[in-house]
């Protein structure tokens, strides 16, 4: 009787280190849903001409110019979300509301900088393959077209992550590490860019259902980011120990 008793006190604490185990999963699941869900809440919010037009245009292709120039909010509220996902990330609570706006306030200047720059490349090339519709030169150019503008995108998202993620560093220096990691490390783009593109397809075909889609494939294009800065930076450190 004794063992059975002994036995059975060990086996109560392990119980409740279990349902307590469980009970922070759980807790820790939640948690994660929700952020995702308000950052996505924020990016609506943050961009809400852009999702406007998106919601009552039949055809956002064809209004194309009007949606690249609304698109102008988003890589400041990027910032926002990637500092969301920062914390995320570490040991900090993210506290999405708070974490958004101090991302958006802090790099949204550069943010929106870069925002434009890339705007004006994907502007260049949507009107140039616009002119050469119907032409000989079409098929040919089209390729490159697609390239520079899917390498502007990349580029551009690696940089807002960099922003975030090393907010010591010049914007300059940034920058230049997000040329450089886009094709060094091409893989690491091309599967930012199939996420980005999956995201902003979501968008385009449903808005309304599709808004919820960003958030997650934001966030792993945040971590693909990090990782790609994390091992650059590693390498550089090797380097000239």
């Amino acid at each position: 009787m004794s063992a059975v008793s002994g036995d059975r006190a060990q086996a109560r604490p392990s119980r409740r280190r279990i349902l307590h185990l469980r009970q922070e999963t759980m807790e820790s699941m939640f948690g994660y849903a929700y952020t995702i869900l308000m950052t996505d809440l924020l990016l609506v919010l943050a961009n809400l001409p852009l999702a406007v037009l998106l919601f009552v245009s039949r055809d956002a292709l064809q209004a194309w110019p009007t949606a690249l120039l609304l698109s102008l909010t988003l890589a400041p509220s990027l910032a926002g979300a990637f500092e969301v996902f920062r914390r995320m990330r570490g040991e900090e609570p993210p506290r999405p509301f708070a974490a958004f706006w101090h991302g958006y306030r802090s790099r949204g200047a550069a943010a929106a900088l870069l925002g434009l720059v890339t705007a004006l490349v994907i502007g260049f090339v949507l009107y140039d393959g616009a002119i050469l519709t119907g032409t000989v030169w079409a098929p040919l150019l089209a390729p490159t077209f697609a390239v520079v503008a899917a390498w502007a995108l990349v580029t551009c998202t690696s940089a807002l992550a960099g922003l975030v993620l090393y907010p010591q560093a010049s914007v300059r220096a940034i920058v230049k590490a997000a040329i450089y990691l886009s094709v060094r490390r091409w893989y690491f783009s091309v599967f930012a860019l199939v996420l980005l593109g999956i995201s902003a397809a979501a968008v385009v075909v449903q808005p309304v259902l599709g808004a919820l889609v960003p958030g997650l494939l934001l966030y792993v294009v945040f971590a693909n980011a990090e990782f790609a800065f994390r091992r650059a930076v590693e390498a550089e450190v090797a380097a000239t120990a």
